[in-house]
């Protein structure tokens, strides 16, 4: 099996062949303090690569992008891994960990991307002019990374962009809008002096069309929708990337290699590997069943006409995963499909399922229903969830997880041209490459839709196409949607007494299913709340503020 892991091989192969020259302790990655570092080609090469050890943020062994969209409506976690139960609650304090673990992993990152773009003039005489731009393009576009989670989670944040000696490191604010100003110019920079594409043993860094794609994420979070389109058309002007024909490829290992993919955080076998498998798995896989769609998400996936299901001829609530996005069915993992050669139910009466032992079926025991951690809501995610990984790798999964891909380019380029009434043919092709990959193919929009109707169908694209992904919560922060679909109860598998019910619930403007009996159609697994006047920031750290008497706590915590 081929992957391109430049981001691990670079980083941990170098360390690995340094650490047996006793390299590093001399020169010690994190914090080199020796006034030769960063004086030739290969201490910056492995300084580079360190600084790219901060994409790999995560928790237990999983990125947190997937946590935070557990940490919105169209996700859950059990047992609140990772705190992101306590943050869809809405009832936490700044002191949660994964506010402070957040902080402390983004600017553990940009302290490392400052150290090399304040130091690396030591190397300039001895390195090609090339090599020393494209270090210097890959430490702004890093450190560019790690600032866009810090301002969009936190708000105003310390702007740090070199090396602070102690007496002078505890920082106030700076104006969010002040730091998105140097991010645009830093990513400029990047993205004029990155290759389009990496060769050898380079594949895998960031190009030219991260550079781009992150600009145009950061502006349409910021609503800077002319700057956000004309970096997305600029990504899709490099004619490199496609739409991958399958979307269900896409998250497995079949997909490694897509032209989707603008960047993605690599793992390989002995070097860095993930538990995605058992954080999503099935428990017959085994896993653990801890991260898993919500039926709001199930809800939300349209009929293949594309109408929702409350307007849909083609909807059936007796048979309700029939005639759907095929999306759906793509995505998650839902009762009555077979997986990993077991039968999925869900029904508490299912105590026994099947199994297909080599082409012979036989019945054995459920462990979907009788074991008490199954999955609360009955669905798991199929994304990252590759049956190559299971039984064997649940817990050392090689399975890449993507950054950056085409489809969030081309619905970002459709949300910002939408936004700035310029709605031309552009527009809609843009949708309509989404809409209409090969595996999907859902109704093509057309021109001469309104505004109002093109805002809705990339409003359902990006929380469709998106899911699992990491998403959500800047875009519901966005649109402004946050207090309108977090409050309330969270519902999980349907009651035994109303498992059968034919049931068609009513879609909202924001998407979301409401039923008439929801409280007796399903099992409450947790209640969330919102409050508008804070929580669409996070908490600074209580232990940052508790050190450093210049930074204040943000509005109402």
């Amino acid at each position: 099996m081929k992957h391109h892991f430049i981001l691990i091989l670079a980083l941990f192969l170098t360390i690995l062949s340094a650490c047996q020259k006793d390299f590093l302790k001399k020169f010690p990655l994190d914090s080199p303090s020796d006034a030769t570092f960063f004086s030739n080609k290969d201490e910056l090469t492995m300084a580079i690569n360190g600084a790219y050890t901060g994409l790999w943020w995560e928790s237990s062994s999983v990125p947190y992008r997937m946590y935070i969209d557990a940490a919105t409506d169209i996700a859950w976690s059990r047992g609140d891994y990772a705190n992101v139960q306590t943050v869809q609650s809405g009832q936490f304090t700044p002191d949660a960990a994964i506010f402070s673990n957040t902080w402390s992993s983004m600017y553990n990152g940009i302290s490392k991307c400052n150290n090399i773009l304040q130091n690396m003039r030591r190397a300039k005489d001895v390195v090609s002019p090339d090599f020393f731009m494209q270090i210097q393009a890959q430490a702004l576009f890093l450190r560019s990374d790690y600032y866009f989670y810090l301002i969009e989670l936190f708000g105003d944040v310390p702007w740090v962009s070199t090396m602070l000696p102690l007496d002078s490191a505890f920082l106030g604010k700076t104006a969010k809008k002040e730091i998105v100003q140097h991010l645009y110019n830093d990513l400029d920079f990047a993205a004029a002096n990155l290759p389009v594409s990496w060769s050898g043993n380079d594949a895998g860094r960031a190009t030219k069309g991260a550079a781009l794609t992150l600009k145009s994420r950061l502006a349409l979070n910021e609503g800077d929708y002319q700057v956000a389109a004309d970096a997305a058309k600029a990504v899709m002007d490099l004619n490199i990337y496609s739409i991958n024909n399958s979307y269900k490829d896409l998250f497995h290992y079949a997909g490694a290699a897509s032209k989707e993919i603008i960047l993605k955080l690599p793992y390989l076998t002995g070097v860095r590997t993930n538990i995605i498998p058992q954080i999503e798995g099935p428990r017959s896989a085994p896993g653990y069943s801890i991260l898993v769609p919500a039926q709001t998400l199930v809800d939300m996936y349209q009929c293949t006409d594309g109408k929702p299901i409350d307007e849909s001829p083609l909807y059936d609530p007796s048979n309700p995963f029939n005639n759907r996005d095929p999306r759906l069915d793509q995505s998650i993992i839902r009762p009555g499909v077979w997986f990993n050669n077991y039968l999925f139910q869900t029904h508490p009466d299912s105590t026994q399922t099947y199994q297909n032992k080599g082409g012979t079926i036989v019945r054995v025991g459920n462990l979907e229903v009788t074991n008490a951690y199954a999955t609360f809501t009955g669905y798991l995610w199929l994304k990252y969830l590759d049956v190559a990984d299971l039984p064997s790798n649940v817990t050392s999964s090689q399975i890449n997880f993507i950054l950056m891909r085409y489809a969030e380019v081309l619905l970002t380029y459709a949300e910002a041209k939408i936004e700035l009434n310029q709605l031309d043919q552009s527009v809609i092709n843009a949708i309509n490459l989404v809409r209409g990959r090969a595996s999907v193919n859902m109704p093509l929009v057309t021109l001469g839709m309104s505004q109002e109707e093109l805002r809705g169908i990339v409003r359902y694209e990006r929380t469709i196409e998106l899911a699992d992904e990491g998403f959500r919560l800047f875009d519901i922060r966005r649109w402004k949607y946050a207090e309108h679909v977090m409050p309330g109860n969270v519902y999980g598998r349907r009651t035994k007494a109303h498992w059968y019910d034919s049931v068609v619930p009513q879609i909202d403007q924001y998407g979301h299913s409401n039923y008439p009996n929801a409280n007796e159609l399903f099992k409450v697994i947790s209640v969330n709340t919102f409050d508008a006047s804070k929580n669409y920031l996070w908490p600074i750290p209580q232990k940052e503020i508790d050190v450093n008497k210049n930074l204040k706590q943000n509005p109402n915590y």
